[in-house]
């Protein structure tokens, strides 16, 4: 039977190896892989993202948001907001789609991450998401409303206890 000394020096050895070894996370889970609309890396979180629209007559917009989740969820749902008419107000980025569209002008959407930084946490006095994406409103011409700079944080939301779903045992 090895002694303690060996046991510990084994284990240490193990721990140590795999430290430096990193698990292959995934970042997109395309099928068409060339048409990611992030080049490959859509199942990025807590992201900052850029939208350039560019219309056939030369003109182009940019929208900045941001994504807590994975890119590749909010950019469905931007697809929802071009596609629907009820929703086509929820965004800046929607509401000029659908004017181009009611215009009959021709576009294209060019997508890409431009930041990634942590979302809110609980007991943080900030969300280094909502100001890494207030400071790209601000720093850049962009569509986005300056409102959204000046606006609550929409991701403490979820540590209020009032919003807790989870159930709480009666007495």
């Amino acid at each position: 039977m090895p002694s303690m000394g060996v046991i510990l020096k084994n284990h240490n050895k193990s721990v140590l190896e795999t430290e430096g070894q990193e698990e292959a996370v995934r970042q997109c889970n395309c099928r068409d892989k060339p048409n990611c609309p992030l080049q490959g890396h859509c199942l990025t979180t807590s992201s900052i993202y850029q939208a350039d629209v560019l219309t056939e007559d030369g003109g182009s917009h940019t929208y900045f948001g941001l994504a807590e989740k994975d890119f590749k969820t909010r950019w469905s749902n931007r697809g929802r907001s071009f596609g629907t008419e009820k929703c086509k107000g929820e965004t800046e980025l929607s509401k000029l789609i659908w004017e181009l569209g009611s215009g009959s002008i021709q576009y294209e959407i060019e997508w890409r991450a431009v930041a990634g930084c942590g979302s809110c946490r609980p007991g943080s006095g900030h969300c280094d998401l909502c100001l890494a994406e207030g400071l790209f409103i601000l720093g850049n011409p962009c569509i986005g409303k300056r409102a959204e700079v000046v606006s609550k944080c929409r991701h403490r939301r979820k540590f209020l206890l009032k919003f807790n779903k989870s159930s709480v045992p009666s007495l």
